[in-house]
């Protein structure tokens, strides 16, 4: 699929996204909107992606909307009024699979948002952070609200929120805003190392993980326990050919290869 504003590749079942309007620090328009939509659809849709990768062209990871859009700030389209399910991070917290964001610059206001919606974040050494809307005049937007507290607790999120302040590196891993900071020019090497270990992992097994995790968050132990059976029961049904080989691989002492859902027998 032609794209003009991202760079969509699939190597060794890791989809990597690359927002590529570096002259504008990768700053989210109509457009690298739509892609990014239409390309979280397709992570999700293809049976050969396990884990999605997003990271930016140029010296920014993402510096949020694009201000030049002077409607941007204004409203949201009416499909996404009309059908909040289409709204761009909607699409992205509905990807199935794991996902990585390898935040190579500043990751401010949506690009921050952009960030906090994937599953792990990983930093260059370079990057910077803020939740920039305060600054602009506006009230908080693109689900950071609901994030932000997530990642780093309700005060830290609300100081962030409140100052609009830029954070280095160094301090997000320390709020626990990403799990790790490496240097800048070995970031995706990092974040491709990581990406293909879970990729290598039972594909699966660890979309059910990700559904269980996510289904936990507001809920009792007793509310959340019947998610975890059923997907229990949905991992056996759909790859207990990937248990099987789990267990041969740890008794063989050997990297278990998983295949994940096998297409159905046509014969049957």
């Amino acid at each position: 699929m032609s794209r003009e504003s991202l760079i969509y590749e699939v190597d060794a079942h890791v989809a990597t996204l690359t927002l590529n309007r570096p002259d504008a620090l990768n700053a989210l328009d109509r457009r690298l909107l739509e892609e990014l939509g239409e390309a979280f659809a397709e992570v999700n849709a293809d049976p050969g992606v396990r884990v999605a990768l997003i990271t930016g062209a140029g010296r920014g990871f993402c510096s949020g909307g694009d201000l030049k859009e002077t409607s941007f700030a204004e409203t949201s389209s009416s499909d996404v009024l009309l059908n909040p399910a289409e709204h761009w991070l909607a699409r992205l917290l509905a990807v199935t699979k794991p996902t990585l964001a390898a935040v190579n610059g500043v990751a401010a206001g949506g690009g921050l948002a952009l960030a906090l919606g994937c599953d792990l974040r990983i930093a260059s050494d370079r990057a910077r952070f803020s939740a920039i809307f305060a600054r602009i005049g506006m009230s908080v937007l693109d689900g950071t609200g609901g994030l932000l507290w997530r990642a780093v607790g309700l005060e830290k999120a609300l100081e962030m929120l409140f100052t609009a302040d830029m954070i280095d590196a160094a301090e997000a891993q320390r709020i626990g805003l990403v799990g790790r900071v490496v240097p800048h020019d070995e970031l995706l090497d990092r974040a491709r190392e990581l990406a293909g270990r879970i990729a290598a992992g039972p594909p699966v097994a660890l979309q059910l993980t990700k559904n269980v995790v996510y289904d936990s968050l507001g809920k009792t132990f007793l509310e959340h326990l019947p998610t975890q059976w059923a997907a229990q029961r949905t991992n056996l049904a759909l790859a207990r050919h990937d248990i099987a080989e789990g267990g041969r691989a740890f008794a063989e002492r050997r990297a278990p290869r998983f295949r994940g859902l096998e297409p159905a027998d046509p014969t049957t």
